[in-house]
């Protein structure tokens, strides 16, 4: 069972209004303060300090925004659907559509304690892949609530193996859409898909290095896709995805979300030390 909570509408109403006075305090006053417990646990994605740039673009987008919280309320109910044929009795979800301040196109936020899916309308990518996107969170939703609610954010071996496992779970249970789409929610990425292979050896003994430091997540998991040098943009996308396909093969999905930390560094390890390509 899911539930999707629409905070589109709140914006669709705030946006009706235009330009008009002092954008920023109106968007506070109409979208944020009637919603603040939800926007205060999305702060992390939805900065409030990148407002007086955004909310502008935003407002003229308003008929699109519309459309679009239709799509992504239809994707997650895909997605939650794929889901249910993968895993046995998984409690409700609970998601949120919203118009976000263009920093992320989905995520997963605890509301009263309770983790929660979130998709940003205006980054919403295109069909299937939006899909996949809200079967990605989906995973990250279910991983938290059944053994990662306290693994640490920003610890290299964490960000692996829940990113290689939700990318694992979105290209077992879609594999018509390419690896393209999987990683990076559009079809166009194979120049870096192919750098990522080549520099395989380098990555994987790079991680091995790194895998519980705290401070090269963002070295991993962010920048753009033609970012040079060592370590391209996200390839810790792919370079999870290559580990949690080598320690979870067809094995049921179910045990791998159960792991604690400990179980998924030791894992880790023993992949990044064996042999394995691109």
């Amino acid at each position: 069972m899911v539930t999707v909570l629409d905070l589109v509408v709140g914006f669709d109403e705030f946006a009706a209004g235009g330009l008009e006075g002092d954008l920023v305090d109106r968007w506070h006053r109409e979208v944020v303060e009637p919603d603040a417990e939800i926007f205060t646990a999305v702060r992390s994605w939805v900065d409030p300090g990148a407002a007086p740039d955004r909310i502008p673009g935003l407002i003229g987008q308003r008929a699109n925004l519309r459309a679009r919280a239709g799509q992504a309320k239809a994707a997650v109910r895909k997605a939650a659907t794929l889901l249910a044929d993968l895993l046995d009795g998984e409690q409700p979800i609970r998601a949120v559509v919203m118009v976000g301040l263009r920093q992320a196109n989905g995520w997963v936020a605890p509301v009263r304690v309770e983790p929660t899916l979130f998709l940003a309308v205006e980054q919403l990518p295109e069909p299937p892949f939006d899909v996949v996107l809200a079967l990605h969170e989906l995973i990250h939703l279910v991983h938290q609530r059944r053994s990662a609610r306290d693994w640490p954010s920003d610890r290299l071996d964490a960000d692996l193996f829940r990113e290689g496992l939700a990318v694992h779970a979105t290209g077992r249970l879609m594999p018509e859409v390419s690896r393209s789409g999987h990683l990076w929610f559009r079809s166009d990425a194979g120049v870096w898909l192919d750098r990522c292979a080549e520099r395989a050896d380098v990555l994987r003994n790079r991680a091995l290095r790194e895998l519980v430091r705290t401070d090269v997540s963002e070295q991993w998991f962010s920048g753009a896709i033609d970012r040079p040098g060592e370590l391209p943009g996200r390839c810790g996308y792919w370079l999870g995805w290559q580990l949690l396909d080598q320690i979870i093969g067809g094995e049921p999905l179910e045990t791998a979300l159960e792991w604690p930390l400990s179980t998924a560094t030791v894992s880790l390890r023993a992949a990044l030390s064996g042999s394995g390509g691109g």
